[in-house]
């Protein structure tokens, strides 16, 4: 049976106060100008049951979704206001979960595509999808937490949540440019991972042939042996488990065949710490902090560390840090350490 909604992966007090920036999520009349580019994709399967995903329209009569979503089915057509549009062709990058429909007039007038090398930690995000299978397409509003190299570009990962049926939904910065595609979720309700596919894939495909709508040829990266699936994957069931012992060893390779990655040292800091190796967790974070001063958390283990050492110095400067970084570490911060 197709991969018909979001993949399910078998991984997943301040003494002083702070004036956080504000929020500059787009209004609501925005919102629903941006709503007109995102259709729901419907699918049928070989037992006639039928499946629900999300599309954006990237370019005149394109509409990108998840491969996941389409994989596989006898049919699959989108619509859009009460219409129904039928694909002609496809566009399929199934190692990325990306795949492209092509349609033949489609009165759908494309998004803004933005590029994922200007991203940054903590940077407000939304994405618009139909979760649940609602009637109409619903944002959901974060911040990127971290971007993960892979092959040419980044996965996305963000505080932005999606549900059943949001799959292929576009992710957008504040001026409402696609900057990727929601693709998968860890298991759980609560303190999930949400990750998108950089837009840099979705131009990439772009430019490649069509192909005809057929059964899908390769497993998307997420779906592979445990041992082969990226290490921004691995390390989230010893994550979610707190087995700080494994999570170390593997940050410890991670770290070993990665290291210029900021994302695998904060983890194997973040393991010393709560295993209290303080002393090696403090020096791996400052580390993963030099290779990218964007990385808010490994500043928030920092403040953790400073604020248990009695330092108050060294929190307050990392609370101001925080503030003007990302305002969800600013807060963590301030709750994990308030009175």
């Amino acid at each position: 049976m197709a991969k018909l909604f979001i993949a399910l992966l078998v991984f997943l007090g301040a003494s002083a106060v702070f004036s956080l920036p504000a929020l500059a999520f787009p209004t609501d009349e925005k919102i629903i100008k941006l709503n007109s580019s995102v259709v729901k994709v419907h699918v049928t399967d070989k037992n006639g049951d039928h499946g629900i995903g999300t599309g954006v329209v990237v370019s005149e009569n394109h509409v990108a979704t998840s491969c996941h979503v389409i994989a596989n089915a006898l049919s699959a057509h989108i619509t859009k206001g009460g219409r129904r549009y039928d694909p002609i062709a496809l566009k399929a990058d199934w190692h990325h979960d990306l795949c492209i429909l092509k349609f033949d007039d489609l009165p759908l007038k494309p998004l803004p595509l933005g590029d994922s090398a200007d991203l940054k930690y903590g940077q407000e995000v939304f994405s618009l999808g139909f979760p649940q299978n609602s009637p109409s397409p619903q944002p959901s509003f974060g911040y990127i937490k971290a971007l993960y190299p892979l092959d040419d570009s980044v996965v996305i990962r963000t505080s932005a949540g999606f549900r059943l049926g949001a799959s292929g939904g576009p992710l957008l910065d504040d001026e409402g440019e696609v900057i990727g595609i929601t693709t998968l979720k860890s298991p759980g309700r609560y303190n999930s991972f949400y990750y998108s596919l950089p837009v840099e894939w979705v131009k990439q495909l772009l430019t490649q042939p069509d192909i005809l709508i057929s059964a899908q040829k390769e497993a998307p990266f997420w779906d592979a042996p445990e041992e082969q699936r990226p290490f921004f994957m691995q390390i989230v069931p010893p994550l979610k488990e707190e087995m700080w012992g494994d999570l170390e060893q593997l940050a410890k390779t991670w770290c070993g065949k990665e290291n210029v990655n900021a994302e695998a040292w904060y983890y194997l800091g973040l393991a010393e710490y709560h295993q209290k190796n303080t002393k090696d967790a403090t020096e791996h974070l400052q580390k993963a902090i030099a290779l990218n001063k964007q990385l808010s958390s490994a500043y928030l283990q920092l403040g953790l560390i400073a604020t248990e050492q009695g330092n108050e110095n060294e929190a307050q400067r990392i609370r101001l840090i925080l503030s003007a970084l990302d305002i969800e570490a600013a807060e963590a911060l301030d709750k994990a350490t308030g009175p």
